[in-house]
């Protein structure tokens, strides 16, 4: 069975989806792991990172994505290996080779197809908290059998908690929350922490630090102290990283995508050695 690492906050504008993609580009070109992304927002960005919007249309229009997978999964019996993309990317390691990269896209229509699976669930349910229950189980169900397909799946969170991400939690062996250095950073860590570990403030807190599923990474980091005031308010109570992603034109740039294939060198350039250190901090920290 596959890691499960979700991406998560409740805050959007966090940098979710570009840690997303820069995590399943580490791990498969200098971990030699198989990756699996699955886009869990509709909005699609880490979709649109790695595939442009083309092949993105093109999951679209032939049923290759994520809302078409859980609807069917409803109906039918069609393994998530239809669904997949193979070998995604505008990457290419340092031989010329493509990286074993495979996505479940995102679509327009996620949030609507969560609204039919709760009417769906609805309809045999004696209350609407028992049919989100189950709306919540049927994702997980169908996102659990993704584990044979890779070493490792990361699971890319839209903001809020929707069922898709209440069920990304549960499953996720470990959760990566990306944050701004901001106050309003403080209270959506503090409220996605207590649904990661399905405890109030004051159980998380009695939690060792170590033990806890989510570790917090500072992302868009600015020089000058005030950044650094937040990152450790937010350090003081919840498990930190210690690498800190700085807002660099080349680590944006690193996003768009690229008609011929690059070296992750080429492609993230000063944005490199800030990637390469998350990387290591989590490949020696993750069984993987």
């Amino acid at each position: 069975m596959g890691y499960f690492l979700a991406v998560a906050n409740r805050k959007g504008g966090v940098g979710k989806s570009t840690v997303s993609v820069m995590l399943a580009h580490a791990f498969a070109v200098w971990g030699g792991k198989r990756v699996l992304l699955i886009d869990l927002d509709a909005q699609s960005n880490s979709s649109l990172i790695l595939t442009g919007n083309a092949q993105w249309i093109e999951a679209q229009r032939t049923s290759k994505n994520v809302a078409a997978y859980i609807e069917d999964k409803m109906y039918g019996q069609n393994p998530i290996s239809d669904y997949i993309q193979r070998g995604v990317g505008d990457i290419e390691t340092d031989d010329g080779k493509a990286p074993p990269i495979d996505l479940l896209a995102g679509s327009l229509r996620f949030e609507d197809m969560q609204d039919e699976l709760i009417s769906h669930y609805s309809l045999s349910a004696r209350s609407f908290r028992i049919a989100k229950e189950r709306c919540a189980e049927h994702f997980k169900r169908a996102l659990t059998s993704s584990g044979r397909l890779a070493d490792i799946i990361i699971l890319d969170c839209a903001p809020g908690i929707s069922n898709a991400t209440a069920a990304a939690l549960r499953l996720a062996n470990k959760v990566i929350v990306p944050f701004r250095p901001d106050s309003v950073s403080e209270f959506a860590v503090d409220k996605i922490s207590t649904i990661i570990e399905g405890k109030n403030a004051q159980g998380v807190a009695e939690i060792p630090p170590t033990e806890r599923r989510y570790r917090c990474l500072a992302n868009y980091v600015r020089p000058g102290g005030q950044d650094q005031i937040y990152i450790e308010t937010i350090s003081a109570d919840h498990p930190t990283l210690n690498t800190q992603l700085p807002m660099l034109p080349d680590l944006a740039n690193a996003f768009y995508w690229a008609e011929e294939r690059q070296t992750l060198t080429e492609k993230y350039a000063s944005a490199l050695s800030p990637m390469n250190a998350l990387y290591k901090e989590l490949s020696a920290s993750l069984p993987l």
